[in-house]
């Protein structure tokens, strides 16, 4: 059984086939079902503990053990501070360097017995100003994390996440900087909570989109399914606006809250589906788009007009050059390529 299938299994992204498959194959053997335990041990997240291990030794002993192979990712994905980085090898082709993300996600979970048993470096380090573990992506990085609750929360390029170590104690509490899409476990009794630097937004049980870079001028949320609170960082018990499925609210630079309704979803959302997704996109947007998906540098000639060069399209599973060439296509655009400089100009 491919590792890329019974990674779509946990994080619930594989279709009704694939489930009946792996179920199947998990009725086989108890070898199979070991196999997913240790699988999904390195999937989990429990809060509370920053857990340091050598992301290298802990994927060579599931790959060993499991896969046959030693040391299959010891030069791709190098040990590196924060300890949540994990890199995205974007050859799908080959299923055991799309896993190789996945397997750098395993930096941010608690001590497994696989890890535990076969890897004699683990360590873990509390110290008293600890107070919440960070899950943390890099420009080009995407990755999925669930929480003890079974919270589902897929994270988007450039952005951390910061669980404190009171997580389900009163509520649950989570802070976030960049983009992430979560599906929450519903719980009446224990709010699931999103503070950003601008915002809140508090849930009981739903599926939304909370988009909070530094950068940007305004806060955003996008409500898929569900009921959601949302409101300036202040208001943690009263958020200003009620949004509902197809509503969005932002908070805008001087701090108010509005809302609106939307007809496409997917706009907002796709990203989390592995589209990069665009629709009347102006210059600006494509860059900062771009550069976080693809972790480049972008640059458009002074000269190219913003007003009548807006983009519409969408891309999945295609190489970041054939992106290129449709977006140059599209806007009458020439390109050239210097390493991680991607410059645009008019043809």
């Amino acid at each position: 059984m491919k590792t890329e299938l019974l990674y779509k299994y946990l994080t619930g992204v594989c279709t009704e086939s694939e489930e009946e498959e792996i179920e199947d194959w998990l009725k086989q053997s108890p070898e199979n079902r070991k196999k997913m335990s240790d699988l999904k041990k390195i999937l989990e997240v429990s809060p509370g503990k920053m857990i340091h291990v050598d992301s290298e030794k802990a994927w060579d002993s599931f790959s060993h053990t499991h896969l046959g192979q030693k040391k299959t990712f010891q030069k791709r994905i190098p040990a590196r501070k924060p300890a949540f980085n994990n890199r995205i090898d974007r050859k799908k082709s080959n299923s055991l360097r799309y896993f190789a993300y996945v397997a750098a996600a395993a930096v941010l979970v608690i001590i497994s017995s696989l890890f535990y048993a076969q890897t004699s470096t683990v360590q873990e380090t509390v110290s008293q100003e600890l107070v919440s573990q960070e899950i943390t992506t890099q420009r080009g990085q995407r990755t999925t994390v669930r929480l003890s609750d079974g919270t589902l929360i897929h994270l988007n390029a450039e952005s951390k996440l910061s669980v404190p170590q009171d997580y389900m104690k009163n509520n649950r509490l989570i802070r976030l900087n960049g983009e992430a899409f979560f599906e929450v476990t519903p719980n009446k009794e224990k709010p699931f909570i999103v503070q950003t630097g601008k915002s809140v937004t508090r849930v009981l049980g739903t599926k939304f989109n909370v988009t909070a870079y530094p950068d940007a001028e305004q806060v955003q949320v996008v409500v898929a399914e569900g009921k959601v609170a949302f409101g300036a960082k202040d208001d943690v018990d009263t958020p200003e606006v009620q949004l509902t499925k197809k509503q969005r609210g932002v908070i805008n630079e001087k701090g108010e809250v509005m809302a609106s309704n939307i007809t496409d979803l997917g706009l907002y959302l796709d990203w989390s589906r592995g589209l990069l997704t665009f629709k009347d996109a102006p210059l600006e947007e494509v860059e900062k788009k771009l550069e976080r998906w693809y972790d480049v540098q972008i640059t458009f000639d002074k000269n190219i007009s913003n007003e009548d060069r807006r983009l519409t399209g969408s891309f999945k599973d295609v190489s970041m050059t054939s992106v290129f060439n449709s977006i140059a296509l599209s806007l009458d655009l020439k390109y050239a390529e210097d390493g991680r400089e991607i410059a645009f100009s008019a043809r």
